[in-house]
């Protein structure tokens, strides 16, 4: 059974990339695995990727982020 809070989290982290104001990170993929939340997906820069760190960074606290975002 997923923990509610874990559902919370990943359902928050999701709203924060869909309504960032950088179209680029909009799609980023998350995914949850025990107090692990990976970000998926490709992006044109480096900076994009930071951006989709940074902007979901004070959501996770108490869980390992693992920015798993390629650049092309």
């Amino acid at each position: 059974m997923i923990d509610s809070g874990v559902r919370d989290v990943t359902k928050r982290v999701r709203k924060i990339l869909a309504t960032s104001p950088l179209p680029e990170i909009r799609h980023i993929q998350v995914e949850q695995d025990g107090d692990r939340l990976y970000l998926h997906g490709r992006v044109r820069s480096f900076y994009a990727k930071q951006m989709a760190q940074e902007a979901v960074r004070q959501s996770v606290r108490g869980m390992q982020l693992v920015n798993d975002i390629a650049v092309d």
